[in-house]
C-alpha cells in the first residue's frame, strides 16, 4: 500500500505550478501534435530540477499522449518514422547519460537554450528544403534522440524535417504525434535503467495526467477551429518567453 506521505507534494506551490505547466503543454500538444516537452520540461525544471522534470514530462506525455495514437496511425508514414526510431535507439541513451551525470544548473540552461533556439528558428519560417531520404531522416533522429535524452526537448529537429514535407497537414500532424510518442518510449526506458524513476515521480506524473489529458482534448478541438497562423505565432512566442526565462533566470 502506498504511504500517504508520498502524496504530500499535492499541497505545495510547486505542484500548483506544475499543473499549470501540464495544462499549457497539453493544449499545445493537442493542437499541433508536438511541443509538450518544449513547454513542460523547462517550466518543471525551474521547480523540480532537470532530471526530475524530464522524468515527469516523459511519463506524463507518454501515457497521456496515447489517446492520439489511434487517430494518427492510419495517416503516419513508416518510411519516415522507422529511421527516426532506429536513430533514437542509439542516441537517446547517450543524452540520458549526459542528463543524469551533468551539472543540474547547466542542464537546466541547456534545456532553456535549446527551446529558445528552436522557437526562433521556427519563427523565422525556416524549413528543410534538401533531399528527403533515409540518411537525412536518420540524422534528424540522432539529433532529436540526443536532445530528448539530455533534456526532454528533442521534438524540433524531427518536427522541422517532417513538417517540411509535401504531405497533407493531417499526415504531418500524425507523423509528428507518432514520432513524439516513440521518442517518449525510447527516453523513459534508459531513464528507468539509470535508476532516477522513483515512486514519487511516477505519482507526480499520474497526478499531472488529469490536467494534461484535459488540455489535450481542448487543444485537439482548437485544431479544427482556430486560425492556424495566429495559434502558431502565439505558441512560438510562448516558447521564446519560456526559453529566455529558463536560460537566464
Amino acid at each position: 500500500m502506498i504511504a500517504l506521505e508520498y502524496f504530500d507534494f499535492i499541497w505545495t506551490d510547486k505542484f500548483a505550478f506544475a499543473v499549470a505547466a501540464a495544462f499549457l503543454a497539453g493544449t499545445v500538444r493537442g493542437f499541433s501534435g508536438f511541443g509538450a516537452g518544449l513547454v513542460m520540461t523547462p517550466l518543471l525544471a525551474l521547480v523540480y530540477g532537470p532530471v526530475d522534470a524530464v522524468v515527469i514530462m516523459m511519463v506524463t506525455v507518454l501515457v497521456g499522449g496515447m489517446q492520439m495514437i489511434p487517430a494518427a496511425m492510419p495517416y503516419a508514414t513508416k518510411r519516415d518514422l522507422v529511421p527516426i526510431a532506429i536513430a533514437c535507439v542509439f542516441a537517446t541513451p547517450v543524452g540520458t547519460y549526459v542528463l543524469v551525470t551533468g551539472d543540474p544548473d547547466s542542464m537546466r540552461r541547456f534545456i532553456g537554450a535549446f527551446v529558445l533556439v528552436s522557437a526562433l528558428i521556427m519563427l523565422m519560417g525556416w524549413s528543410y528544403t534538401g533531399r528527403r531520404n533515409m540518411r537525412v531522416c536518420f540524422a534528424a533522429g540522432i539529433v532529436s534522440g540526443f536532445a530528448n535524452g539530455a533534456g526532454g526537448v528533442g521534438g524540433p529537429p524531427v518536427t522541422l524535417y517532417l513538417i517540411s514535407s509535401s504531405e497533407p497537414a493531417v499526415v504531418k500532424r500524425s507523423n509528428i504525434a507518432m514520432a513524439s510518442t516513440l521518442q517518449a518510449i525510447l527516453t523513459v526506458a534508459p531513464l528507468a535503467y539509470s535508476g532516477v524513476v522513483s515512486i514519487e515521480l511516477l505519482l507526480r506524473s499520474a497526478a499531472l495526467l488529469i490536467p494534461f489529458v484535459a488540455a489535450l482534448i481542448i487543444g485537439g478541438r482548437l485544431f479544427s477551429r482556430a486560425n492556424d497562423r495566429i495559434y502558431r505565432l502565439f505558441a512560438l512566442w510562448l516558447l521564446v518567453a519560456i526559453g529566455v526565462t529558463v536560460t537566464f533566470i
